[in-house]
């Protein structure tokens, strides 16, 4: 799982609330590009859960559905990167819990987060296409019934 990632890319994901896109720049953020494309190249997300919404904030997803593949993964974090981006609605950014922790699971913003998330560390490598209405129906589900989607 070391593969460079192309320069730019996209991933379509399909979910039981609608289907949305994240188009990836590797320049914002290499490492992270880089994993995020290898993890979509293995099939990673295959099955993988919103399971965190924060309203007006951010949607989070990255376990994999095997506990197995998740404990790996907690302990393969990929270095970080420079904020070159911002986080603002609609970036894509590793969930991370200090230095050097990034490493399989990611959020969505849905509001200009780069007040606070900047500053901390949070280096978006890429943003989701313009599907807000899929992204808003299935995290607004996931908030009402408290289950993933």
């Amino acid at each position: 799982m070391k593969s460079k990632a192309p320069d730019e890319f996209e991933v379509k994901f399909t979910t039981t609330k609608g289907d949305f896109v994240i188009k990836c720049t590797r320049a914002w953020a290499p490492n992270g590009a880089d994993r995020f494309y290898n993890l979509v190249k293995h099939n990673y997300f295959n099955g993988v859960s919103f399971y965190r919404v924060v309203p007006g904030f951010i949607v989070q997803f990255g376990l994999s559905p095997d506990p197995k593949i998740s404990a790996a993964f907690n302990s393969a974090s990929i270095k970080d990167d420079p904020v070159k981006e911002h986080n603002v609605a609609g970036a894509v950014t590793y969930a991370m819990g200090g230095p050097n922790t990034r490493s399989n699971q990611l959020f969505i913003n849905f509001a200009d987060n780069s007040g606070s998330l900047d500053s901390m560390g949070f280096a978006p490598i890429g943003r989701s296409a313009p599907v807000w209405t899929s992204l808003r129906n299935f995290t607004a589900a996931m908030a009402s019934s408290r289950t993933p989607v």
